[in-house]
């Protein structure tokens, strides 16, 4: 079994001005995505936060990548929006061996934000 990983970067924001104490939009994307993973039967996704995606004019950014799988890099996502597209899209990656959702079958908010599509990391023996 593959661990299938749902990276969101936590620093993501839409511009340099921001009020003192108040959430990122990366971070607030990556809270809605946990509190829904936690209610739903998605059990096997591995969601992590990360520091920074270097996309930060394309903020919210987010990835999916596993061992043998295509990966995935999701950009200007919004932090409320897409939650239930990703949360889609994470079942439909989990449920395939190479990661290759068919385009027509993948949620609106992928297809319309997919900022790049890398393939597999090579394996090691």
């Amino acid at each position: 079994m593959t661990q299938d990983t749902l990276l969101v970067c936590v620093l993501c924001r839409f511009s340099e001005v921001r009020p003192n104490g108040e959430t990122t939009p990366g971070q607030a994307l990556f809270d809605q995505l946990k509190q829904r993973l936690a209610e739903s039967d998605l059990k096997t996704i591995n969601l992590r936060p990360v520091r920074c995606m270097g996309a930060c004019s394309h903020a919210c950014t987010a990835a999916f990548m596993a061992p043998n799988k295509l990966i995935f890099i999701l950009s200007q996502l919004s932090p409320t929006d897409s939650v239930p597209d990703l949360l889609e899209f994470s079942r439909q990656y989990i449920a395939t061996s190479n990661g290759k959702v068919p385009h027509a079958e993948r949620p609106a908010t992928v297809k319309q934000n997919i900022h790049a599509v890398l393939p597999p990391l090579p394996t090691h023996p």
